[in-house]
């Protein structure tokens, strides 16, 4: 009765412990999509910004001498 006590406390640490690994795998995923989609609306917002300066430079760079 020993043996399969010890060894359900054993399958049940072995199940816990991939459950963990599966969770930091998880986890990582996560911060690794949130990083590209961060890194995405930042392209986006810059290239918004460089292609309304360049609209201003044309319709108003007659304005600035040089």
């Amino acid at each position: 009765m020993g043996k399969v006590k010890n060894s359900r406390r054993a399958s049940q640490l072995i199940e816990e412990g991939l459950l963990v690994v599966l969770a930091l795998v998880m986890l990582g995923a996560v911060f690794t999509v949130s990083k590209n989609i961060i890194a995405n609306v930042n392209n986006f917002f810059a290239s918004l910004v460089g292609g309304l300066g360049e609209l201003a430079n044309s319709l108003f760079g007659w304005l600035v001498p040089g």
